[in-house]
């Protein structure tokens, strides 16, 4: 019997208040509650270079009844300072990637503290646990394919990031698409409009086409989204959809 096959909509990206430049008040609880809000089934929490708050939003959306799957995920920057978004298995394997990207990156300075402010950790209800005390905001040493490598090496899927943006993308610091690079799909941030001509250029580049908001703020949340033909909001389930197997689909909202 084969089982059944539905859509979900989902924003595989979103900061909490760990990533230097969002917003305090981008807790586990109230991403949860915002992303419930906007009618979503699924996000993920994509931080600069850190997957720390991931279990946290996890934990969180259990707490609120499990209807909204959280994936884990990150944004790496490369050595390029292109973004590449990461989606793992789970917490686990995010975790482990972080774990080595930490080692890469400097302890943060006074200067950096007080124009980035702190990068707190947090629990499922949004309490402070800790601070993160490197500089997430700054590029890794890693270059896109090796970038592309560690998140693949971790069973994760490498999404180039936000590639209609003028900074931080694969076209802005590069020039072009490296399609020898090894990503698995392309994302567009919530400023590309359904209608826009760009979203054809983004699709002829042959991979599977995501919308994501790009959440630094709550009331971003669900601004942009995906839609994904799936059996079960999973991880495995995401991993066919983007090899577009076995009816399985991935698609701009």
């Amino acid at each position: 019997m084969h089982p059944q096959i539905k859509p979900y909509r989902a924003d595989l990206h979103i900061h909490t208040a760990l990533s230097p430049c969002a917003s305090e008040e981008m807790t586990p609880p109230a991403i949860v509650a915002a992303a419930l809000r906007a009618g979503l089934d699924m996000i993920a929490v994509s931080d600069h270079n850190s997957a720390g708050n991931v279990a946290a939003v996890q934990e969180a959306a259990r707490a609120a009844g499990g209807a909204l799957a959280v994936i884990a995920g990150m944004e790496i920057t490369s050595m390029e300072e292109a973004h590449v978004l990461a989606l793992f298995p789970d917490a686990a394997a995010a975790e482990g990637v972080s774990s080595h990207l930490r080692g890469m990156l400097p302890e943060l300075g006074e200067h950096y503290r007080s124009y980035f402010g702190d990068q707190p950790l947090m629990d499922q209800a949004g309490s402070v646990t800790g601070k993160e005390t490197v500089a997430l905001a700054f590029a890794t040493p890693l270059d896109l394919n090796d970038t592309v490598e560690i998140i693949h090496g971790a069973g994760g899927l490498a999404i180039a990031a936000h590639v209609d943006r003028k900074t931080f993308s694969v076209f802005s610091q590069l020039g072009f698409f490296p399609t020898d690079a090894g990503f698995d799909g392309v994302e567009v941030s919530r400023h590309v409009k359904p209608d826009s001509p760009r979203l054809q250029e983004f699709a002829a580049l042959g991979l599977p086409l995501t919308g994501s908001s790009d959440s630094h703020y709550l009331e971003d949340i669900g601004t942009a989204s995906t839609e994904l033909r799936l059996a079960a909001p999973t991880f495995p389930e995401l991993v066919l959809a983007f090899a577009e197997a076995e009816g399985r689909s991935v698609a701009h909202a």
